[in-house]
């Protein structure tokens, strides 16, 4: 699996924003309020963050070879779980950053204020998601074995090693 460049994930990010905001302005126009944001809905993406973060810690043990609980089927969850959280989060930076800037557009009412400093809380945390889930993604990375060493463990041995 390769890694997940940067360039796909801003690519992912401005599409997103881009149609979300063309959504939530037709919804403006037509007199709705918009989509409403809490302040609790920037927890879920920094939990996610942490777990994903301390998994990743326990998978660079594994590659470095240092004692840790985690297994190869393990830590090849975890390096899926940091892709798909890198692109969703991705999506939900442009989702967000979409939310600022149609409430800025009325920042002086109570309301509009309030969803943009949420949609902004949301953001970052969305955004601290992606780069977590970067690192993790680089952290999995398993260099190529060296075509001089000998295959460690299994039964795959060359015959000139007899």
């Amino acid at each position: 699996m390769s890694r997940t460049s940067w360039q796909t994930l801003v690519l992912i990010a401005v599409g997103c924003g881009l149609i979300a905001f063309v959504v939530l302005e037709n919804l403006h126009a037509r007199g709705s309020v918009g989509i409403p944001t809490s302040y609790i809905t920037g927890v879920g993406p920094a939990v996610l963050a942490v777990i994903l973060f301390r998994l990743g810690r326990n998978v660079r043990k594994l590659v470095r070879q240092e004692p840790t609980s985690m297994t190869p089927i393990g830590a090849s969850r975890v390096v899926v779980l940091a892709k798909a959280s890198a692109l969703v989060g991705s999506a939900l930076v442009g989702y967000f950053t979409a939310q600022v800037v149609v409430a800025l557009g009325n920042i002086t009412a109570p309301y509009p204020r309030e969803q943009a400093l949420a949609a902004g809380i949301a953001l970052l945390a969305c955004l601290g998601l992606v780069i977590v889930a970067m690192i993790v993604e680089w952290w999995c990375y398993i260099p190529p074995d060296d075509e001089d060493d000998p295959p460690s463990g299994g039964a795959n041995h060359s015959a000139s090693a007899a």
